[in-house]
């Protein structure tokens, strides 16, 4: 039996730190690429829709989401996992939802939809504002690009924050 005690591994190249183990045992990958955008700063209520871009970067672990076009680009291969989560709108002004309105979207890869990443949601009756949710991993190449697209209806946002959309993921391995 062989124990090896180490608290930081980096990459042979640049020294940059890959892995930390503090003492209690917890494992940290501080270079993991992982972000949190939202479609924030809205002055009103007020709608998105299409190829969405999430603005408003709360974090982004490698600098590969793109605040310009909405885009992430995955730095490596690898499993990735993506959640996205907004309310429904029935207009760019951030109108409620009418009965028989479907609200919907999907993950797109490389321009391309991802089978079995929609989110969803029939409005029965009613005027409302329904939440719209996705979370999924994927498989990427190095390159590869992902983005989220409102196909009917819109995404609702307002000047407070608390409805802003919000499009997130992170390297699994």
């Amino acid at each position: 039996m062989s124990t090896l005690k180490v608290g930081t591994i980096q990459d042979h190249a640049n020294s940059t730190t890959a892995l930390t183990i503090d003492n209690a045992g917890r494992i940290l990958t501080p270079a993991r690429p992982a972000f949190r955008a939202r479609i924030g700063a809205q002055s009103g209520g007020t709608g998105a829709t299409g190829d969405l871009v999430f603005e408003t970067e709360d974090f982004d672990i490698g600098g590969n989401y793109n605040v310009s076009n909405g885009r992430f680009t995955a730095p490596i291969a690898g499993i990735y996992h993506f959640m996205f989560r907004g309310l429904s709108s029935g207009s760019n002004t951030g109108s409620a939802n009418s009965g028989g309105d479907t609200a919907f979207g999907d993950l797109k890869k490389n321009g391309s939809v991802v089978d079995g990443a929609r989110f969803y949601h029939y409005i029965q009756s009613g005027n409302f504002h329904a939440m719209l949710y996705l979370n999924t991993i994927i498989q990427l190449n190095a390159s590869d690009y992902v983005q989220v697209n409102m196909n009917t209806e819109f995404l609702y946002g307002d000047a407070t924050g608390a409805y802003d959309p919000c499009f997130e993921g992170y390297l699994l391995g």
